[in-house]
């Protein structure tokens, strides 16, 4: 036994079946463009925070590094040396400062722009270093000088000492 309106309900099965295939195709197809942007998304976002810890590791190795090298200025500037201690401490900040330099330059160029205070700061501890150097050149100038004028003002003296007698 057929109902008499077999070709309305059939003719409406089929047309909700195609409604509800459409939209579940919809929901499948949305879904599967969900998970890729979502997947594409979190590979940016871990290949950002590798490429910022890498920053950070270089800032952190270089803040280290200045601070090593201003506490060997320190101790240059504050503590009399000789001659070649002082070149010798000069050689091991200018070497320390070197080495930050290149580890600066050998960064990618997209990032370079994030350190551009060490640069500074190298430049100011280059400055430094030739402060330095200029006074120590000045102070040993200075104590011949002044070793030269002594002796002078000893030899007036016992020659003046010898034409008074």
């Amino acid at each position: 036994m057929k109902p008499l309106n077999y070709k309305k309900r059939r003719a409406s099965q089929l047309r909700f079946l195609l409604v509800f295939s459409i939209t579940l195709t919809l929901l499948f197809c949305s879904s599967l463009f969900a998970i890729y942007t979502g997947e594409k998304g979190i590979n940016v976002l871990e290949k950002k925070h590798s490429e910022y810890n890498d920053i950070f590791e270089k800032q952190a190795f270089i803040s280290f590094k200045i601070d090593e090298m201003t506490k060997y200025l320190y101790r240059l500037k504050n503590k009399k040396r000789t001659l070649g201690e002082h070149k010798q401490f000069q050689g091991l900040i200018s070497n320390m400062r070197t080495d930050v330099e290149n580890e600066i330059k050998n960064t990618t160029s997209d990032v370079e722009y994030q350190f551009q205070l060490y640069i500074e700061l190298l430049r100011q501890i280059k400055e430094i270093q030739e402060v330095v150097d200029d006074y120590e050149n000045e102070s040993e100038e200075y104590l011949y000088n002044k070793e030269l004028l002594e002796k002078c003002r000893e030899k007036y003296r016992s020659e003046g000492g010898k034409s008074k007698k």
